[in-house]
């Protein structure tokens, strides 16, 4: 019941860095609930407070976007219309880069807290593609172990490479039994 919750939620996005750029990504098929480009750094490139989650949690990276003009999503909501997350490693799920909660600037402009929503990276090949796995209003902390227990059955069983290569990773998944 609770892997079929999770397939039914989960959208994936791939994206494929930039040569020659250090950390710029552009997306390549899927989703598009996130920005077509995204910064994705195994570093932090802005300032993050350092309170809550930022104390407890090892950092590998953080996740920086903004939407352009013509670009459409549900979190495209205030100008800059920038989304952003520090990204978390997973030390009991290693398969994946880390996770984090998507944070999207508010009526002041700037990244004001977080819309909840997880998303989790994966990767199979240096960072040179990201696969981001979304999942709307599941970023709990206890959330998120069952996402990536559901996540590494996912990416174990083959299926995403599957889909990947028949470019229906934007359609909804069915859970497959795992």
């Amino acid at each position: 019941m609770i892997d079929e919750f999770i397939s039914k939620s989960m959208q994936i996005a791939f994206y494929q860095h930039k040569e020659g750029t250090a950390s710029s990504y552009y997306w390549q098929q899927g989703s598009r609930i996130l920005p077509n480009r995204l910064s994705i750094k195994d570093t932090d490139m802005t300032n993050v407070q350092r309170k809550g989650r930022n104390l407890i949690n090892i950092s590998s990276g953080q996740l920086l976007g903004k939407f352009k003009v013509a670009e459409e999503s549900p979190l495209k909501q205030h100008k800059p219309f920038a989304v952003s997350t520090k990204i978390f490693k997973m030390p009991c799920f290693p398969l994946f880069i880390g996770y984090g909660t998507i944070g999207i600037s508010g009526a002041s402009g700037k990244v004001e807290g977080d819309t909840g929503d997880l998303v989790i990276l994966y990767s199979t090949d240096q960072w040179a593609n990201i696969t981001i796995f979304y999942f709307a209003g599941m970023g709990n902390i206890n959330d998120y172990e069952q996402v990536a227990k559901f996540l590494t059955k996912y990416v174990e069983s083959g299926f995403l490479a599957e889909e990947q290569k028949k470019g229906n990773a934007s359609q909804q998944i069915p859970s497959n039994g795992l």
